[in-house]
């Protein structure tokens, strides 16, 4: 495949046909053929990066491969969603692919959601220092998008944003080259957030869709009542808030002096949901302990870990 130069690469609109989905599996459900589906008319090709899945499971997979055409690329076990998302940007690097749409097997997304993110582009002012545009979604909770936390409107279309998820992000391939890739110790967590800080460190631009164009879920997500008003809970597993704290800890240590309000925030989010899973949720204890473990690592930079 004949591959533009890396100056019209990053400055050129990009296109539908430009694009291709990196979906990341870990013992998907029964509707992950729909939600592919509704991903394979917006982009050039999908692969789905599967990280050790087996039983139902590996069958969904193969059958979503087999009648839909997308690449596979399998792993013996389950080595975290930064490596499989690295090894699916790499793989479309290698195809000429300029950027990639980086999603999670659960989320649902818009008929226009490419489109939509392609607006954001081709409307910004500064195409060549965008390093990823991020697609807005309300939380079924608070009602809340996550545009509410923009650091200014970018364009009709879209606002700059400090990190969006790694879920319905248009990457691009160039800026991924020059910042490095996802960091394969966060394993899981914070992933996007870590990556999102590095490339603003390194002078590219965060963006994000005006327009909600995905649903999503944190966890397990529950609803609750408390005096004044309801509050959300992920039900994130005890080794989940391990790495949860561990790799917030290790943000702190390195971007307190570049992103203060972001850490700031951040710390306030993370308090606050440790204390409604004091109050709601199962396995209180271990789930602290495993908060404390994280915090106790992260302050120590310690990142050793190997995921089941």
């Amino acid at each position: 495949m004949n591959r533009p130069s890396v100056a019209a690469r990053t400055t050129a609109s990009p296109a539908t046909e430009a694009v291709c989905a990196v979906i990341v599996t870990y013992h998907p459900d029964a509707g992950l053929a729909d939600r592919i589906e509704k991903v394979i008319k917006q982009v050039g090709q999908i692969v789905i990066v599967d990280n050790g899945s087996q039983g139902a499971g590996l069958q969904q997979i193969r059958d979503v491969v087999d009648r839909l055409a997308v690449h596979l690329i399998s792993n013996a076990s389950n080595e975290g969603i930064a490596r499989a998302l690295n090894t699916g940007v790499r793989w479309a690097e290698s195809r000429g692919y300029l950027w990639v749409l980086t999603l999670d097997q659960d989320s649902i997304v818009a008929a226009d959601m490419v489109s939509s993110l392609l607006d954001v582009f081709h409307d910004d002012q500064f195409p060549e220092k965008v390093a990823v545009i991020g697609s807005n979604f309300r939380d079924k909770v608070s009602g809340r998008t996550l545009c509410d936390d923009m650091i200014r409107p970018a364009s009709p279309s879209g606002c700059e944003m400090k990190t969006v998820l790694t879920s319905g992000s248009l990457v691009s391939v160039d800026a991924f080259r020059s910042i490095g890739g996802f960091r394969e110790d966060f394993f899981v967590d914070c992933v996007d957030h870590e990556y999102c800080l590095r490339a603003r460190s390194r002078g590219y631009r965060i963006l994000m869709t005006a327009k909600v164009v995905m649903e999503h879920g944190l966890g397990v997500p529950t609803e609750h009542r408390l005096l004044w008003g309801k509050f959300g809970t992920s039900n994130h597993s005890p080794l989940r808030r391990y790495l949860m704290a561990r790799n917030i800890m290790i943000l702190v240590r390195e971007y307190l002096d570049k992103e203060p309000a972001w850490i700031v925030r951040c710390l306030w989010i993370h308090s606050k949901s440790m204390l409604l899973v004091c109050l709601f949720e199962k396995q209180r204890i271990s789930k602290v302990k495993g908060t404390i473990r994280g915090c106790i690592d992260g302050i120590m930079g310690r990142t050793r870990f190997s995921g089941d």
